[in-house]
């Protein structure tokens, strides 16, 4: 997949877990049964990847191996990054008015989720190295 020959575009989401939720409850929680949710709507609408990066406090921890002496203000505390990378913004607009997100998925996020903490960013993605080869 060449960032040269197609345009692609991404949402991306700092995800933080509902208060009083157990850290590995809820990173199994989003990696099992919200991903089991959304991957065959995802697949449907032609969604051409879907990532999770989990922030966990193990994994927060190793930041300083690779960033000695990065002051902790500088380190993000979301419990998981997702991004979902698509063609087309309607591929993603399907996604988000088919009934099963409006019925399953979106109630989902009550079950894990703190929405007062939920960030979103939005725009285009490139490809510079992919499975260690220049793009």
């Amino acid at each position: 997949m060449s960032s040269k020959s197609q345009q692609l575009f991404s949402v991306t989401i700092f995800g933080y877990r509902k208060p009083g939720m157990d850290e590995d409850a809820y990173h199994e929680y989003v990696s099992e049964t919200h991903t089991g949710h959304l991957k065959e709507l995802l697949i449907k609408n032609k969604i051409v990847s879907y990532h999770m990066q989990h922030n966990s406090t193990k994994g927060r921890a190793l930041i300083d191996r690779i960033l000695p002496n990065l002051p902790s203000e500088k380190v993000d505390d979301a419990d998981c990054i997702v991004q979902i990378v698509f063609r087309d913004i309607e591929d993603y607009v399907r996604v988000k008015q088919d009934e099963k997100f409006k019925t399953v998925v979106d109630p989902d996020h009550a079950v894990f989720s703190d929405p007062s903490r939920t960030k979103f960013v939005t725009g285009w993605f490139e490809f510079h190295i992919m499975d260690g080869e220049l793009v």
